[in-house]
């Protein structure tokens, strides 16, 4: 109820209805009144043939035993028709005593008429109301399909050009690139695709000059903190040294992860067939190898579609965060639902905030502004991380564990050989 098209078509039906309805009512009207007019021409006749006929039927014994009976014809009572010639016969001045009944052997009525000599039966002829209802009832109904349809037909030549929005909309990719629409169809629409493809090509553009913006900063940084580099191994005090020499080296961590969040928005890497499995053990083991806290709990053969280099830079930020902030990596990979590779690296940390949640996945964002000091970090693994899972139909969410800790998962449609 709530589309343009339901809108338009119920306005129609409703509108052509009322309408419809309107008519019927004031033709139905018209009609009673006809109606009532045909029931008191058919009352005249049929008293005038009363009127004809009673008096050639004297009084005497020979006519009543002949032609006359003792009673009214037996049968069904008709009140309306006795009721309607009764008053017509009075109308007309007459003070016969009529009785219509309808006996079960005929199909047409008998009028009884009483005269002094008896009862004088004669057939009427049945007055056939015409099947008014059930042909104002047809008519309504084909009416009523008929709004309907041209309704219908009407709604879809409005709205098709705007199925196109719909179909677009389905069709943005992981990087929200909008598909240019098609200019065409009423002056409306037209201006609406217009402005559309203006509005991205804008933000296309907006996008890709910051992406220039920060490959370039963080290739400029080389040169600058190349000689600091230098100058530094060249002081004589070793503890400012040292202190120089660790600020360059953030410096460099965090030029790298800029270049890196460039290069995964801009570079496509093919998706394949993957064991999810087997590339995250790999990770597992050779960080465990460098002395990273990292613990494999369960690991279920699960294939997803997936880009090999990309996957890995994601998972491995995610295991790094865990086993340098968490006090140790605990990774699970499995099936959930017959349907989703579930994988899942949980820690023993402090957890994350509630009102920094929503913020974890900014560029540079810290929870703790001063935990540079204590961990090596950009601030740019989550954003990374998160680009590439949803690049590749994945989905990454945080939550905090209780007591405490941190779970972080990352979802992945399975695939399955045919």
């Amino acid at each position: 109820m709530n589309s343009l098209r339901a809108r338009v078509v119920i306005t129609l039906v409703a509108s052509i209805i009322c309408v419809v309805v309107m008519a019927t009512a004031t033709l139905f009207l018209a009609r009673q009144g006809h109606i009532q007019k045909e029931q008191g021409d058919y009352a005249r006749l049929v008293s005038e043939a009363i009127l004809l006929i009673a008096p050639l039927f004297g009084n005497d014994e020979n006519d009543r035993l002949s032609h006359l009976g003792s009673g009214p014809v037996p049968g069904q009572p008709r009140p309306e028709l006795t009721n309607l010639l009764q008053s017509q016969l009075r109308s007309a001045g007459s003070d016969l005593e009529v009785v219509v009944t309808q006996p079960t052997a005929t199909a047409h009525p008998f009028v009884s008429i009483k005269l002094k000599s008896g009862w004088l039966a004669l057939p009427v002829p049945e007055r056939r109301r015409p099947e008014f209802l059930f042909a104002l009832a047809g008519w309504f109904l084909l009416v009523a399909l008929g709004t309907v349809c041209v309704a219908l037909w009407f709604a879809h030549r409005i709205t098709r050009h705007l199925a196109v929005l719909e179909r677009v909309a389905a069709t943005i990719d992981a990087d929200g690139v909008v598909p240019r629409l098609p200019e065409s169809g009423p002056a409306e629409l037209r201006a609406t695709a217009r402005a559309l493809n203006t509005m991205t090509a804008r933000l296309k553009n907006a996008a890709e000059s910051r992406m220039r913006l920060v490959a370039a900063a963080g290739h400029d940084l080389r040169t600058p903190m190349t000689r600091m580099r230098l100058r530094a191994e060249f002081l004589d005090d070793e503890e400012d040294r040292a202190m120089w020499l660790d600020d360059l080296q953030e410096l460099d961590r965090i030029a790298d992860s800029a270049i890196q969040l460039v290069r995964e928005e801009t570079q496509r890497e093919r998706s394949q067939l993957l064991r999810v499995d087997q590339v995250i053990a790999e990770i597992c083991r050779d960080l465990a190898s460098m002395k990273a806290s990292v613990t494999i709990m369960k690991m279920e053969a699960v294939t997803i579609s997936s880009a090999p280099l990309a996957l890995t830079r994601a998972v491995r930020n995610l295991v790094i965060n865990a086993a340098t902030h968490g006090g140790g990596a605990f990774v699970t990979v499995g099936l959930e639902n017959n349907s989703t590779a579930l994988i899942t690296i949980d820690d023993e940390g402090p957890g994350i905030p509630e009102q920094s949640m929503s913020r974890v996945f900014e560029p540079f964002f810290r929870v703790d502004p001063g935990r540079r000091k204590s961990g090596p970090g950009a601030g740019l693994g989550l954003a990374i991380a998160k680009e590439i899972v949803e690049r590749h139909g994945g989905r990454l969410t945080l939550q905090n564990r209780s007591p405490k800790g941190l779970r972080q998962k990352i979802i992945f449609p399975a695939c399955f050989a045919q």
